[in-house]
C-alpha cells in the first residue's frame, strides 16, 4: 500500500480525526494566546522605551537646571538642553526640538533627519501637557517617534516640545527572538499533544476496537463472542454492555430457531410416517379389490370396514394436526367467560365412543368461571376422554373442579393400568408412544396430551400429569378464572 493511501485510511479512522480535532483546537488557542503575547510584549517594550526617553528628558532638565544659565538666549537654552537629551539618551537616538508654532529649531545629532512632528500634534502635546507616541514608516524603517512638551519646564516662557526618535529594530529583534521561541515551544506543544493524543485516544478507544472484532466474529458465525471488557461506567462501556446483551439474545435467537426448526423436522416426519401408514393400509385394501376380492360379499365388507377404520383414522389425525398448528400460530383463539362446572359437565354428558358407566363427578357447588375459549376447553376435555378410554378401556373416571389460587383446575384421573416412570416425561411430546403402545391397536397417534398442554398454554394456562404402574393416572389442567374466586 502506498504511503498516500496508507495516509487517507489513517485519517478516515476515528482515532486519527478525534485526535486532529483536539490538536487542531490547541493550535488555535496557541495561535490566540501567541498573538496577544506578542502584542502585549511589542506593547511593553515600547512603552519602557518612551519611559527611558521621558527618564532621559527628566535628567536632562535636572542638570539644566542645576548648571548656570546667566546670560543665555532662549535659543542658546534650547540648544544646551538638546544636548544634554542627546546626551542622556545615546548615540542611536535622534532630537529634536520645536518651537512656538511648531516650527523646528534644531536637530541632533547635527545632520539627522527625523520624522518632522506636524502643526496639529504639536498643538495636542501642547495643549493637554502629556507625551505621545507612535511608530512612523520611513525611508530608514520603522522609528518610535516620542514627544514630549517643555512649557512647564525651565524653558515655561517657551511653549516648546521635544521629539525623540529611534529605530525600531532593536524592538524588533526582541520580538522576532520572541516569536521564534513561540514558534518552536508551540511546534514541540503540538508534537507531544499529537503523541500524547494518540495514546490516549488509542487507550479510549481500545473497546471500540475489541466490539469491532468481536462484530466481525459474530459475523462469522462464532455466536459465542463477547468483547469480554471490564465493566466501565462511560459511554463506550454502556456501548460495550448493550452489545453483549444484544449478543446475548442473537445466540438465544439462533438456538430458538434451531430449535425450533428441529421441532419442525421432527414434526414433518413424525407426520408424513403417521399419514404414510393408513394411506398405505388404504392402498393395499384398493389392490386387492382391484384383483377381484369384490366379487366376494364377505371380503369386499371387511375391506370396506377397514378401509373406513383407516380413513376415519386419516381424519382424526389431520384434524389433530390441523390443531396443532393452530396452536403454534397462536391463532383463531375467542377468549371469553365460561362457567367450568356447567360446559364440563355438558361435554362428559356427550361423552366419547368407548366412553365407560362409572364416571364420577365431583363438582363445586357454585360455578367456577373461566376465561378461555370455548373450541380450545371442547379439545381439551375430549382429548383427555378419548386418551382416558383409549388407554384404561372399562376402568372408572373420577372428574374433578376447583378454584385453585388465582387459576382453575380440571382434574381427569382414571383407574388404568398407570405409565411406566421411563414414558412419564415424554408424554407431552407430540407422536410419543410408550413401548405398550407402540403396535397401535388403540389406533392412537400421540397427539392427545400434546394438543392438551398446547392449548392450555394458549389459555394462559399449564397440564401436567402424574401416574405410577398399577395405581392409575391423574392428568391436570390449569385455566386462568375469569373474575373473584366464589365459594
Amino acid at each position: 500500500m502506498s504511503p498516500r493511501r496508507r495516509l487517507g485510511g489513517a485519517l478516515r479512522s476515528l482515532r486519527w480525526r478525534l485526535t486532529l480535532s483536539y490538536l487542531g483546537l490547541i493550535a488555535v488557542l496557541l495561535v490566540g494566546l501567541g498573538a496577544f503575547q506578542y502584542v502585549e510584549l511589542r506593547s511593553s517594550l515600547i512603552g519602557s522605551r518612551v519611559s527611558d526617553r521621558s527618564f532621559d528628558l527628566s535628567t536632562a532638565e535636572r542638570l539644566y537646571a542645576s548648571s548656570a544659565d546667566a546670560g543665555l538666549t532662549d535659543a542658546q537654552k534650547v540648544a544646551r538642553l538638546a544636548g544634554l537629551v542627546s546626551q542622556a539618551s545615546g548615540a542611536s537616538v535622534t532630537v529634536a526640538v520645536y518651537g512656538p508654532g511648531g516650527a523646528r529649531l534644531l536637530v541632533r545629532p547635527a545632520g539627522a533627519d527625523p520624522p518632522a512632528l506636524d502643526v496639529s500634534t504639536f498643538d495636542t502635546l501642547v495643549d493637554q501637557g502629556s507625551q505621545r507616541h507612535e511608530v512612523v514608516s520611513s525611508a530608514a524603517g520603522d522609528q518610535l517617534v516620542a514627544g514630549f512638551p517643555l512649557g512647564t519646564l525651565s524653558l515655561r516662557r517657551t511653549a516648546a516640545v521635544i521629539e525623540t526618535a529611534e529605530p525600531m529594530v532593536p524592538i524588533d529583534n526582541v520580538l522576532a527572538g520572541d516569536l521564534t521561541l513561540l514558534l518552536i515551544g508551540g511546534a514541540t506543544m503540538l508534537l507531544l499533544a499529537l503523541i500524547v493524543g494518540l495514546i490516549l485516544t488509542g487507550r479510549t478507544l481500545l473497546p471500540l476496537r475489541r466490539l469491532t472484532v468481536t462484530a466481525g466474529r459474530l459475523a462469522g458465525g462464532d455466536l459465542r463472542a463477547r468483547t469480554q471488557l471490564v465493566p466501565r461506567s462511560d459511554e463506550v462501556g454502556q456501548l460495550a454492555t448493550a452489545f453483549d446483551h444484544m449478543a446475548d439474545r442473537i445466540e438465544e435467537t439462533f438456538a430458538a430457531q434451531r430449535e425450533s426448526e428441529a421441532r419442525v423436522r421432527r414434526f414433518i416426519a413424525d407426520a408424513s410416517h403417521e399419514l404414510r401408514t393408513p394411506v398405505t393400509a388404504l392402498s393395499g385394501y384398493i389392490d386387492v379389490l382391484r384383483r377381484g376380492a369384490a366379487h366376494d360379499p364377505a371380503t369386499l365388507s371387511a375391506a370396506l370396514g377397514s378401509m373406513s377404520g383407516e380413513a376415519e383414522r386419516l381424519r382424526l389425525l389431520v384434524v389433530d394436526l390441523l390443531t396443532l398448528a393452530r396452536v403454534d400460530a397462536q391463532g383463531g383463539q375467542a377468549p371469553e367467560d365460561l362457567d367450568l362446572v356447567e360446559a364440563l359437565g355438558r361435554l362428559l354428558d356427550e361423552g366419547v365412543p368407548g366412553m365407560p358407566d362409572n364416571v364420577v363427578r365431583d363438582f363445586q357447588g357454585a360455578p367456577v368461571t373461566v376465561r378461555c375459549d370455548r373450541t380450545a376447553l371442547t379439545a381439551i376435555v375430549r382429548n383427555l376422554l378419548v386418551n382416558a378410554c383409549r388407554y384404561a378401556p372399562g376402568a372408572r373416571q373420577l372428574w374433578s373442579v376447583r378454584a385453585d389460587a388465582q387459576r382453575a383446575r380440571i382434574d381427569a384421573h382414571d383407574d388404568g393400568p398407570g405409565i411406566p416412570a421411563a414414558d412419564l416425561p415424554h408424554v407431552f411430546e407430540r407422536f410419543y408412544r410408550g413401548e405398550k403402545t407402540r403396535v397401535r391397536v388403540e389406533g392412537g397417534t400421540g397427539l392427545g396430551l400434546a394438543i392438551v398442554q398446547g392449548l392450555a398454554r394458549a389459555q394462559g394456562g399449564e397440564a401436567a400429569i402424574t401416574s405410577s404402574e398399577g395405581a392409575g393416572t391423574t392428568v391436570t389442567v390449569w385455566l386462568p378464572l375469569a373474575g373473584p374466586i366464589r365459594r
